[in-house]
């Protein structure tokens, strides 16, 4: 199979290296340029990296890439321009539930704790590619592990209909760390403004 990354023609270690080996090998290319691969296409096709390992043929292997700078700090302004929102969704929900107005109030949840996963998805995928530490983004875990357990509480009261108490958890328990989430987010876009590469 022919590889090529950004156009340019990619040879690897050895013609039978493994599926699982040649794609550490682009890794490592791609990262030592300061870059990331935003798409893997072979032979026409868009698959992921686990596909790409498990394919057995194929003639042409496509990788295009991004610098990863510039890929976080644009997932993290996004995040960024996400979090009004997610905290006006996470009032709303409580207001809606102390007025007694719950139609729809699972579907609400779920959307909710779908764009909550996705913040936090993109401040840890961030802070492992800048390689920022946990003791620069204080308490971190004590934030996550206060939201699991948060949204947990949502969940379990949704099952039992205690509305009250889910209101009374999106205010006391989710909002506070959405608000120390959202300073780990302006410090990590900061450093990934400072990075060089």
């Amino acid at each position: 199979m022919k590889i090529f990354i950004d156009g340019e023609p990619f040879n690897p270690s050895s013609p039978d290296v493994s599926r699982s080996q040649l794609l550490a090998e682009i890794d490592e290319e791609i990262i030592g340029k300061g870059h990331t691969y935003t798409t893997i296409t072979v032979d026409g096709v868009e698959m992921d990296s686990s596909a790409f390992v498990l394919l057995r043929k194929g003639r042409e292997a496509h990788f295009k890439t991004r610098q990863t700078k510039l890929l976080v700090i644009e997932s993290l302004q996004e995040a960024v321009s996400y979090i009004p929102r997610l905290i006006d969704g996470t009032l709303n929900i409580a207001l809606d539930l102390e007025r007694n107005k719950h139609d729809n109030i699972h579907e609400q949840i779920a959307c909710f704790a779908e764009g909550l996963g996705w913040l936090v998805n993109v401040m840890q995928k961030s802070q492992l590619l800048l390689r920022v530490i946990d003791s620069e983004l204080p308490d971190k875990e004590e934030v996550l592990t206060k939201l699991k357990k948060s949204l947990e509480n949502i969940f379990e009261c949704c099952e039992k209909h205690r509305i009250m108490e889910i209101a009374f958890h999106m205010r006391q328990g989710i909002l506070p760390e959405i608000s120390r989430i959202s300073g780990y987010i302006d410090k990590l876009l900061e450093a990934a403004k400072q990075r060089k590469q």
